[in-house]
C-alpha cells in the first residue's frame, strides 16, 4: 500500500469513529504520518499497515493527534509483534 493511501485509510477510519461526513483529520495531519506508512510497509505487510492506521484513528479523540514521533512507537510496537526484529539483525554493539 503506498503511504498517500494509508493516509487516506486513516481520514476514513476518524471520519468513520466519529460518525459523520467531514475528515476529522485534515489531508496535512494525515499525510504527516506518511513516512511512517512507507517504513511499515517496507518492513511488514499490508496487515501491519491497517493495524498502524486503525491505533492511530483509536488516538484521535477528544481533538487531540499524536506526533509523528507517538505515530513512529505505535508502527514499532505493530513491527515488533509476533516477534519480528526492528532491526536487520546486525550488531548489537
Amino acid at each position: 500500500m503506498r503511504p498517500s493511501d494509508a493516509a487516506r485509510q486513516l481520514q476514513y477510519a476518524v471520519a468513520s469513529q466519529a460518525d459523520t461526513y467531514d475528515y476529522e483529520i485534515s489531508y496535512w495531519e494525515a499525510h504527516a504520518y506518511e513516512d511512517v506508512f512507507a517504513e511499515v510497509s517496507e518492513r511488514g505487510t499490508l496487515s501491519d499497515v491497517m493495524s498502524v492506521v486503525e491505533e492511530l484513528g483509536d488516538q484521535f479523540v477528544d481533538g487531540t493527534r499524536p506526533s509523528p514521533a507517538e505515530a513512529r512507537e505505535i508502527a514499532d510496537g505493530v513491527l515488533t509483534a509476533g516477534g519480528r526484529p526492528l532491526t536487520d539483525g546486525g550488531d548489537a554493539n
